[in-house]
């Protein structure tokens, strides 16, 4: 069948009426897909999401559109995902609801369609807040799409390859196909395999007999000579195209990009593809774009997935839930291998109005729809069943669940392993359930104050407690559990283990356990992008003198985790650049330093904060000749201080951060990193002058204009000489010619900006605009901020 997409031109409207802390009445717009329809709203401290939904209200919304439907074609309706609790209705007969927001359905419309007149297709969502731990947002923030095909076709879902094995000599793979057909008849498989330059690597057929009203399989088996592998480095895709044909006459045509690896797991050898080790540098992420919402277009999830791949990561989890087709395919394109993730709840609750409402009716059907869209993906790695499952320690049958969701899994899809996200806290919940673990801010604070060994007791229970929800897996996540790796590999030698969540704080003894156990194949950091929701949960906080105040939850106006190596703008945290000193030997030598006014606090925070530093060498004046503490994240054999031409200080790093306190004075600083007594590579601060001006860079030269494709302009405010000021939380307006403006907005997690909005206040002297465009042409954007020289830039859409 042929793919068309529909997300342009939908008619929306919103009832304010049933929310009290909204205006009454109705909204009515035209919007494109995707959309959400909450993150433009504002925010409020009595709101219903407060903690988990970053203190947005929630309420329901209503999408339709009019089609017209010439031919005689089998139609589907495709939507990606929308959320929550959707009904989708033809010309206003309920044809189906779907209840999980994060999970796609196909509808069938062929037999329901009014042929050569308007059809009005509408889509219901209703956000029903408190419904998730994190911003959900609400609508069709998916793309919707309308498939088509003949008699006897192949309808979405039902083509994937599966490589059996391969290297570079050979390739052994299955095209596993099922073909829909709406007669009895003799019927022709044809496959076409194309390399990116264009040239056919196989081309097959097969005769097939199909029946009426059923799905016939007709794998195809296909050797392949010198095969063009997907593998994180080269993620090469081909394109297979299929199409059938019946009597000589081509009845249907199919094409989707695949990929040809083999990975393997073993407790023994860890994880290879194409036959090569590897070690999976992951991390955690959610669905949301900053001030986009959770609107999945493909240039924003093009653009999370590349910032992360530049920030040395390889793998990704999609926690908690499956992400959009849009994401998995730039994952695809980008070489990013995915732990594809299913749910957060089964059958116990953590938010009142979250998934378990309908698992014990929706479970099967939603991990098929997850699984047979996915399957197709060679990013994907392994499905998990969850994360952080109450059941996990033994109550409400969780190993009963456990092995009909793993088997379920294997129904659709057997080439790729199962797995799940244990919580390391586990063995603190009351067997009986009466200490229930949705109340997680009594867990989150625990005064972490220092890089150090992960406080886990292998003398408990946990591994008792989890041991029959573990049987069916192939691999086990543990979360925050990386000090029992040496332990179990002792104890479950057969047992293959990566890290599903671990602390960024942590992560040089946890990768360090990683790289020691090699039936541990690596780990998911939490978080490698910073989202929404989960309010102030990487928060830290300094104490005067040595006095540290409770640090609470639910905080507003915070409205995201603060937890991730790369900020929600997009910009890399200094935890990133740590991370990546730890996982390779010859980093760029980057300073960070701690500012001299807490040279006599403390600091501590959640266990999921990173420091308190900044990429700064500027201070007041009244501060010269006071100590700065001053660090360079490298594994060199030492750094060397240079300020002002003056060798000021050495210091060897001490698991992977060399610590110099260093008299300040204005001017420059370089970090040297000294291997083998020979410099390596260097970097440099400079003292920053008065504020003066912004200063805008667009991420490419050119944008499409067909009211999708994004451009994001980074902008930074400076002093005459470029120098970024990292202090600076200037309100800054935009203004936009040629184009759309969807938002300005910066990583600060703690304020109060409206989300869509012309402004925003700059974090730590940055902030970005996102824009689109209709029309083919120059686009111009300037941002303006009182006592600053205008920044502007230019692209072409076209």
């Amino acid at each position: 069948m042929i793919k068309t997409n529909i997300s342009k031109d939908w008619y929306f409207e919103e009832d304010f009426k049933l929310n009290i802390l909204r205006l009454g009445g109705n909204i009515k717009k035209k919007v494109d897909l995707p959309h959400d329809y909450v993150i433009s709203h504002p925010r409020s401290k009595d709101a219903p999401g407060r903690w988990g939904n970053g203190f947005y209200p929630g309420g329901p919304g209503k999408y339709y559109k009019y089609m017209m439907f010439e031919n005689k074609e089998h139609t589907i309706l495709d939507i990606d995902g929308a959320y929550m609790c959707a009904k989708v209705l033809l010309n206003k007969d309920l044809l189906a609801i779907h209840p999980y927001g994060y999970t796609p359905m196909l509808i069938d419309l062929t037999d329901r369609i009014a042929r050569s007149r308007h059809n009005k297709i509408e889509i219901f969502t209703n956000d029903m807040q408190p419904s998730s731990r994190w911003y959900a947002g609400a609508g069709l923030y998916r793309d919707v799409a309308i498939w088509t095909g003949g008699s006897v076709r192949i309808e979405p879902w039902d083509l994937y390859v599966v490589t059996n094995s391969a290297n570079e000599a050979q390739a052994d793979i299955t095209v596993k196909t099922q073909i829909s057909s709406d007669l009895d008849t003799d019927a022709v498989l044809h496959i076409t395999l194309t390399d990116k330059g264009g040239n056919i690597a196989a081309s097959v057929s097969k005769d097939i007999k199909v029946t009426k009203s059923a799905k016939t399989d007709a794998d195809i088996d296909i050797i392949l000579q010198t095969p063009l592998l997907w593998d994180t480095d080269n993620p090469h895709l081909y394109t297979l195209n299929a199409h059938i044909t019946v009597d000589g006459d081509i009845t249907d045509r199919y094409e989707q990009k695949c990929g040809i690896r083999e990975i393997r797991f073993s407790a023994e050898n860890g994880m290879t593809l194409n036959g090569k080790p590897i070690k999976l540098r992951g991390g955690c992420i959610h669905h949301d774009h900053g001030a986009l919402g959770v609107a999945s277009y493909p240039a924003a999830e093009e653009r999370k997935v590349r910032k992360l791949k530049e920030a040395g990561f390889n793998a990704l989890r999609t926690a908690h839930n499956p992400q959009s087709t849009a994401f998995m395919e730039a994952c695809d394109r980008l070489g990013m291998i995915v732990m594809d993730e299913a749910f957060d709840i089964w059958v116990s609750e953590k938010r009142p109005n979250d998934y378990h409402n309908w698992f014990m009716d929706w479970w099967s059907r939603d991990i098929s729809y997850m699984v047979m869209r996915d399957r197709s993906h060679p990013c994907i790695a392994s499905y998990s069943i969850g994360n952080e499952i109450p059941e996990c320690n033994g109550r409400s049958e969780g190993n009963i669940w456990a092995q009909k969701l793993s088997d379920e899994i294997r129904k659709y899809d057997k080439s790729r392993p199962v797995t799940i996200a244990l919580h390391g806290n586990t063995d603190s919940w009351d067997i009986d359930g009466t200490n229930a673990p949705d109340d997680y801010k009594e867990m989150f604070y625990q005064g972490h104050t220092q890089l150090g060994n992960e406080p886990t007791d292998i003398n408990s229970e946990w591994d008792e407690w989890t041991k029959e929800v573990v049987k069916p897996l192939d691999i086990v996540g543990y979360n925050y559990c990386y000090g029992r790796y040496a332990h179990d590999r002792e104890k479950y030698p057969d047992r293959i283990i990566w890290g599903s969540e671990t602390h960024a704080i942590n992560i040089y003894h946890s990768w360090k356990a990683v790289m020691e156990n090699n039936n541990v194949l690596g780990d998911f950091t939490w978080t490698a992008y910073d989202n929404m929701g989960e309010t102030g949960a990487g928060r830290g906080e300094w104490g005067q003198e040595g006095v540290l105040s409770p640090l609470v939850l639910e905080q507003y106006p915070w409205r995201t985790c603060y937890q991730g190596d790369i900020d929600l703008a997009g910009y890399r945290r200094p935890q990133s650049y740590f991370r990546e000193a730890v996982w390779f030997d010859n980093t760029e030598p980057r300073i960070f330093t701690t500012h001299p006014m807490h040279n006599n606090d403390t600091y501590a925070g959640t266990g999921w904060h990173w420091y308190d530093v900044d990429d700064t060498w500027t201070f007041d004046d009244k501060y010269i000749g006071e100590s700065v503490k001053t660090e360079v994240y490298t594994q060199a054999d030492m750094i060397r201080f240079v300020l002002n031409g003056k060798e000021v200080a050495t210091a060897v790093p001490k698991e992977c951060v060399a610590t110099a306190y260093i008299p300040y004075e204005k001017g420059t600083l370089t970090a040297e990193a000294v291997r083998d007594n020979e410099v390596i590579n260097t970097f440099t601060l400079t003292t920053a002058t008065e504020p003066n001006k912004i200063v805008v860079v667009p991420e490419k030269d050119t944008i499409l204009a067909d009211r999708r494709d994004l451009c994001y302009f980074d902008i930074s405010i400076c002093d005459v000489s470029g120098n970024r000021i990292t202090t600076a939380a200037d309100k800054l307006q935009c203004t936009v010619d040629g184009g759309e403006l969807l938002c300005i907005f910066s990583g600060d997690p703690c304020n109060d900006d409206q989300y869509t909005s012309d402004t925003c206040h700059a974090f730590k002297g940055r902030a970005v605009a996102v824009v689109k465009s209709v029309t083919k042409g120059k686009i111009n954007i300037k941002i303006t901020c009182d006592g600053l020289a205008d920044g502007t830039a230019s692209i072409m859409a076209v």
